[in-house]
């Protein structure tokens, strides 16, 4: 089954069982599923009352891909319902605090509109329906040969040695990545035209959800802080191999944000930085530094920052309003172009 009929065989049992619980008249009205805008329009009815809502299907939603969910609904012209195979008390509980509506497979609903107020949790997942969550698909090599291709448009077609260079992997890697993103219907095998990878903005979703808890902590080297809380501002990475990332970038990208935390991704030893600021190991420092886990060059106006894509994952992945915001300034201006279907 291809990805866009796994969300299509979601959608409907999410809507089915949501029938079930609330007895409420259910039609869904478009089916869509395309790489931009919503997946689907459904309509849901009691007597004479009626709310309209677009769908956007999630296969799973955890923690980390909330901040993404926000900013990508935002985007769209209609409410918004968010359909999923399960939601956990806990992300039920973060939901509501935004006011994301959202049905799962289980059961699970909240929906807080005009004369129509759903909150039920605690519903457990029906085993059978229980599918193998992507994260656990990738190990992080492969989330880094997806980054790689996310970063770099026309990268799938390149030899499988330029690619293991380009995402800093062995080359035995890129092949059984490539493997599973056909099996997962992200990559398309043209023959003699070549490879051509689709549903970009999908494998996106996936990657933002997975790279907080699969690949970022193996890149994590600790926790530090400097005597000057403003040191960034006069901080100079021209001549190290180390970029900018997080909030630190996001602030010298838009001018929009005022960081609280300087997050550093480097392939070398940066004790001469250390001693210049003034910076020492604190777990529970305002600094972090980060290994650098990629191999291309971005080539852009702002050599000492990490690509935007990595910029816009940190932002969502620290739930923070502002920070969430500011992801959005970065997509429009520098995502959106990347992930365009050809």
């Amino acid at each position: 089954m291809d990805g866009k009929n796994k969300e299509l065989e979601l959608l409907e049992r999410a809507l089915e069982r949501f029938r079930k619980m609330t007895m409420l008249t259910v039609e869904r009205l478009g089916l869509l599923l395309t790489p931009y805008g919503p997946d689907a329009t459904i309509r849901i009815a009691r007597q004479d009352k009626v709310w309209l809502f677009d769908v956007e299907v999630i296969n799973w939603l955890t923690r980390p891909m909330i901040g993404g969910a926000v900013e990508r609904i935002r985007r769209f012209q209609q409410k918004v319902l968010l359909v999923t195979r399960h939601v956990t008390p806990q992300i039920a509980d973060l939901l509501k605090e935004r006011n994301i509506p959202f049905i799962d497979t289980a059961g699970n609903a909240y929906i807080n509109e005009p004369d129509l107020f759903i909150y039920i949790t605690g519903n457990k997942p029906d085993d059978k329906h229980i599918a193998e969550p992507l994260k656990q698909k990738f190990r992080p090599t492969g989330l880094q040969v997806i980054f790689a291709l996310l970063c770099n448009p026309g990268l799938e077609n390149a030899p499988f040695r330029d690619i293991a260079r380009a995402a800093n992997v062995a080359l035995g890697t890129v092949g059984w990545v490539v493997r599973e993103l056909k099996i997962m219907d992200y990559l398309i095998d043209m023959g003699k035209r070549g490879r051509r990878l689709t549903r970009k903005e999908r494998l996106l979703e996936r990657w933002i959800a997975m790279y907080p808890e699969r690949l970022r902590p193996k890149q994590f080297i600790g926790h530090y802080k400097a005597v000057d809380l403003e040191w960034w501002k006069h901080a100079d990475l021209d001549h190290l191999d180390a970029y900018w990332g997080g909030e630190i970038a996001a602030a010298k990208l838009t001018k929009y944000l005022r960081p609280q935390i300087a997050t550093i991704y480097a392939n070398q030893n940066l004790g001469e930085l250390f001693l210049k600021h003034q910076i020492r190991n604190d777990p529970n420092g305002g600094i972090e530094i980060l290994k650098k886990f990629w191999g291309f060059e971005h080539k852009w106006p702002h050599p000492n920052l990490v690509h935007p894509l990595l910029i816009y994952t940190d932002l969502l992945a620290t739930g923070d309003a502002r920070n969430i915001e500011t992801a959005g300034i970065i997509y429009e201006k520098e995502i959106a172009q990347l992930i365009r279907e050809n």
